[in-house]
């Protein structure tokens, strides 16, 4: 672990970084799309005055037109020379308006200081607040479009790293599992092959009595057992993982098996050494299941409370009825699992701790098998802890079937059991 804790946060200060160099592009995005909105805001405000003024100086000379198509008959030059001339109707000068510059309205009082009065004076030419307003709003569905792409993009790639950064952990966390399963297998493999070495070589080269002989056969005996147990193990997952782990199932009424399961167990352990105590519900429970397999399971998980709990030890092994279901519990005293370790504990090479500072041999492959097993009997297995130093439970959760009905003693069954 001391070896991952550097990676991880080197990884961790990667990706804040670049979060932050995305948040900061995406928001000069943003911020350059709502200047440039303002820019159009107010480029379209100014066309719109100057359509004001255009329409100001079309009416003009609109006037100036008439005066001059109209001169003083009286007067040499045609000047009008002190005598009211009748200017175009002002209805007539604000339809011309309106036909030419829609967004122009003729109004009697002004509206605003920028307002332009007509050339005689009787009425002001002031912008329609409607065009003003579908600019504002324009205006405010670009930002907010610019803002809500801009978020979207932050999320999307955001996510992308999230997936990529959790993908890399994985990768590690796996690599680190598997550095820590090969010491685990040569340390198996190495202590059991060493201490038969020793027998052989004390057995073949020193001459001894007959009890010293059966107490080194039985070491023996218990050195292949536990190299038996490794390369069952290593080939029950190498099958569970192509899919070729074959259960025979068949009806088995659970407390029986697993009173002789756990019996077995303490005797092989040591007997008295998990302190086992067995807590089993009145009614008969019966599951379709591979009682070989099964018995793996239960065999893996006492083995765990023996070796992650130190003396004197405390083992409970429940059997009830869950409606449906059956439920058998292990829970001991032992060193317990942190939090953060429960969802881990059943994956493959997880083990908790540093190969190189573990003190409890083991190759991080049994819970794995106790998932694969449990789950190819329609089951679930569940591990609860306290904390750390609390003791751990793990749960296994079998449909229950009816106790079957037995046929009659002289007609022998047409298949085997486990057919």
């Amino acid at each position: 672990m001391a070896n991952r804790a550097p990676t991880f946060s080197l990884q961790r200060i990667i990706f804040l970084a670049v979060s932050l160099v995305v948040c900061v592009q995406v928001g000069w995005w943003i911020n350059v799309q709502i200047r440039e909105s303002r820019r159009l805001l107010e480029a379209r405000t100014e066309a719109l005055s100057a359509s004001r003024a255009e329409a100001w100086q079309m009416d003009s000379l609109s006037i100036l037109a008439f005066i001059h198509a109209n001169p003083d008959p009286s007067s040499r030059s045609g000047a009008i020379e002190g005598r009211y001339i009748p200017l175009p109707d002002l209805r007539q000068r604000r339809d011309a308006i309106h036909r030419r510059f829609p967004h122009v309205a003729v109004v009697l009082a002004p509206v605003t200081p920028q307002d332009l009065p007509l050339l005689d004076g009787r009425a002001f030419l002031t912008l329609r607040p409607e065009p003003l307003i579908e600019l504002q709003n324009q205006r405010w569905h670009s930002v907010f479009r610019a803002a809500s792409e801009g978020a979207f993009m932050v999320a999307a790639v955001l996510l992308g790293f999230v997936v990529i950064y959790r993908k890399l952990e994985e990768e590690l966390d796996l690599k680190l599992r598997q550095r820590n399963f090969t010491s685990a297998v040569t340390h198996e493999l190495k202590t059991p092959i060493a201490s038969l070495r020793v027998w052989t070589e004390t057995l073949f080269t020193r001459s001894l009595g007959e009890e010293q002989r059966l107490r080194i056969r039985g070491l023996m005996e218990k050195d292949l057992d536990r190299l038996q147990e490794l390369v069952g193990n290593l080939l029950d997952v190498a099958r569970a993982e192509s899919g070729s782990l074959v259960l025979h199932l068949a009806p088995l009424e659970l407390e029986p098996w697993l009173r002789g399961v756990c019996e077995g167990m303490d005797e092989r352990l040591g007997p008295g050494q998990l302190g086992l105590k067995l807590e089993f519900g009145s009614e008969p429970l019966w599951v379709n299941a591979d009682s070989k397999a099964l018995g793996t399971v239960v065999e893996n998980l006492l083995s765990n409370a023996f070796k992650y709990a130190a003396e004197p030890r405390q083992t409970t092994v429940t059997l009830d009825g869950d409606g449906e279901d059956a439920l058998i519990v292990v829970s001991d005293l032992g060193h317990g699992l942190a939090s953060k370790d429960l969802p881990r504990v059943f994956h493959r090479f997880f083990r908790v701790g540093d190969e190189m500072t573990r003190q409890v041999t083991g190759t991080g492959l049994g819970l794995f098998l106790v998932k694969e097993i449990v789950t190819r009997h329609n089951g679930d297995v569940r591990a609860s802890s306290r904390g750390a130093g609390l003791g751990s439970a793990f749960t296994i959760r079998l449909p229950r079937i009816p106790k079957p009905e037995e046929g009659p003693a002289d007609e022998p069954a047409d298949e085997p059991a486990d057919a």
